[in-house]
């Protein structure tokens, strides 16, 4: 059957709208990608809150049993109003969890994995890959709460961790060590998406090789 002009042109339109492209094992959106999700659905409700109402009725809704007409409106500005409101909640949602997690620790430190700071090695499990640490990592509640605090600052927007192998969705972290150094388990549970978190240890391991050697360069 063949669409009328009008709705085609309706549809084409509706389907030009587009989210923001997820990554592979993406956690979803980052807090700055919230905050302009927000500022353009209140763009939106703005904009439909200046269409003047022309239907017969006006705002309201009516039935009429004689007629068989009937009336309703769908508010679309208060619709894009509650959307531009979810947004900025998720938005402080992610920046609590990230003052939650590493309150006052300096941003240098936050900025860097603990992987590319400590790794020494590393080696590919099923579902994964173990990585070792220096002994330098210290002890396991510090190293867990490093590694929880980078992922939060992650969820703020940093542009260039893409390619973090802790920034996966569904990361299981299992720590591990005696005073000769640390192992770091990482694993999901989705098996496509553990070539990506084995090339991105793989990443990181290479930024800490390359980490000890300027170490070792130092005059």
């Amino acid at each position: 059957m063949r669409l009328p002009a009008l709705t085609a042109i309706v549809l084409a339109a509706c389907g030009s709208t587009q989210a923001p492209t997820a990554r592979p094992g993406s956690r979803g959106l980052h807090a700055d990608e919230h905050l302009d999700e927000a500022h353009r659905h209140a763009q939106r409700a703005e904009e439909l809150s200046r269409w003047p109402d022309t239907r017969p009725g006006g705002p309201g809704s009516f039935d009429d049993s004689r007629t068989g007409l009937w009336y309703r409106r769908w508010d679309t500005a208060g619709e894009e109003a509650r959307m531009a409101a979810s947004h900025h909640s998720s938005a402080a949602a992610l920046h609590a969890a990230y003052e939650e997690a590493c309150g006052t620790t300096p941003l240098g430190e936050i900025a860097v994995s603990p992987l590319q700071r400590h790794g020494v090695g590393g080696t590919n499990t099923a579902d994964g890959v173990l990585v070792f640490l220096g002994p330098d990592a210290g002890p396991p509640d510090e190293l867990l709460k490093a590694i929880r605090c980078h992922r939060a600052w992650m969820m703020l927007g940093e542009r260039g961790m893409e390619e973090c192998p802790l920034d996966l969705a569904g990361l299981r972290v299992i720590a591990h060590g005696d005073p000769s150094g640390i192992s770091i388990e990482l694993a999901v549970s989705d098996p496509k998406l553990v070539p990506e978190l084995q090339r991105r240890a793989a990443a990181d391991l290479e930024q800490a090789a390359a980490r000890r050697g300027a170490r070792t360069a130092r005059p």
